[in-house]
């Protein structure tokens, strides 16, 4: 009986190791795994911020465009309208074919 007490307490340190490997390994998964989620959201942080910037300078040139097009129509209505017309015909011509 002295035999099988010290197998078993041999197979109990070996489980006991075991577990203990098993847990560092996955302290250090869950360490590595937090790490990359906390690079993820700066990096999404990031590209928010970038598209943000990207948004706010098309607003700008559009509101910059869409001036300097009013003001030429303001300024030249029988041009912009004959503008108009040979672009509406020009267009109607390229897909009539």
């Amino acid at each position: 009986m002295a035999n099988a007490a010290v197998n078993s307490d041999k197979a109990h340190a070996k489980v006991d190791g075991a577990a203990e490997k098993i847990h560092e390994k996955v302290d250090r998964a869950a360490a590595v795994a937090g790490t990359s989620e906390e690079r993820l959201i700066e990096l999404a942080n990031e590209l928010r911020e970038h598209a943000d910037k990207l948004a706010k300078s098309a607003k700008s040139r559009s509101e910059a465009v869409t001036s300097a097009v009013g003001d030429y129509t303001r300024e030249n209505p029988t041009k912009s309208i004959g503008i108009a017309f040979l672009l509406g015909a020009v267009l109607a011509f390229l897909f009539r074919k």
